[in-house]
């Protein structure tokens, strides 16, 4: 069997979305729809039991959907002859019943794991939750037991564990499973195309250089953001706010308070330290 599944890994708000529109407009030389995005939905999605499976996810023990999504997974890459690009947000954890992974590594090709800095995140996750940032900070990333949760039968989504935005980042680095490429969401907007290249060569994907600069032409943010505001974005999840929010780097400096990035940077310092965001926060609070 070829490895076919490319997981695209990502705390919330890293930039998954974005790097989603890059690989459609790759796939569709150049052309891009935010409402028709050429990758291959979310682990999380309940609709992936249930088409290849037939089963109603609703009627399953949490056991049972585990072990049958992994079922499901690797079916699916057993059977068709391209890339799988799955978006992830869940934590890379572990069964509490066989102690296995719950993320099949079979057909598994490579994980992009996209990370940014946390005190960007928090600012981006709230607006996305309609939370303030008080609040996103306790509930999502410095919570241990953060997760989406999606309750009842109209819900399209499995239960999402992700943790703290630490604890996120490092169960992806630390399994050994799964080879893993990691992509800093500052360095997309900084050094986009060396970026978006060695990401392209990490995916054993074969494009040439003039077809990875129109896809990043195609895709950026103000045309991303241009898109939404025309005929929606059906990825949104509260219908008043904006997806594609403001897509900077460093808002963090002037609408975060000294307390926020000192909690933030109390539970999440190890990894800040491992990706280069720890020393900037450290000189705002000072």
């Amino acid at each position: 069997m070829e490895n076919n599944i490319i997981w695209l890994a990502s705390y919330p708000k890293s930039g998954n979305t974005w790097f989603r529109s890059f690989l459609t407009a790759l796939l569709n030389q150049g052309e891009i729809d935010i409402n028709k995005m050429e990758t291959d939905g979310i682990f999380s999605a309940k609709e992936y039991i249930e088409s290849i499976l037939d089963l109603s996810v609703d009627d399953l023990r949490p056991r049972e959907f585990e072990s049958f999504r992994k079922i499901a997974f690797v079916h699916k890459a057993q059977e068709t002859k391209k890339e799988l690009f799955v978006k992830i947000h869940d934590a890379y954890t572990y069964s509490r019943w066989d102690g296995l992974p719950l993320i099949p590594n079979t057909g598994s090709r490579v994980a992009l794991y996209l990370v940014r800095n946390p005190l960007d995140v928090v600012l981006s996750l709230a607006n996305h939750a309609g939370l303030n940032i008080d609040d996103t900070i306790e509930k999502y990333m410095n919570c241990e037991e953060g997760a989406f949760i999606k309750k009842g039968k109209t819900a399209q989504q499995y239960y999402q564990l992700m943790g703290t935005w630490a604890m996120h980042a490092a169960s992806w680095m630390n399994q050994k499973e799964i080879p893993v490429h990691f992509i800093r969401y500052e360095d997309m907007k900084a050094k986009s195309f060396e970026t978006f290249k060695a990401a392209v060569v990490q995916m054993k994907l074969n494009y040439s250089d003039e077809a990875i600069l129109k896809a990043i032409e195609a895709c950026d943010f103000k045309k991303l953001k241009q898109q939404e505001e025309s005929k929606g974005f059906k990825e949104k999840q509260i219908p008043s706010s904006a997806f594609f929010f403001k897509g900077e780097t460093g808002r963090w400096k002037y609408e975060l308070t000294k307390e926020q990035i000192h909690k933030i940077i109390t539970v999440n310092e190890s990894i800040m330290k491992r990706f280069g965001y720890w020393d900037e926060a450290i000189n705002q609070i000072k």
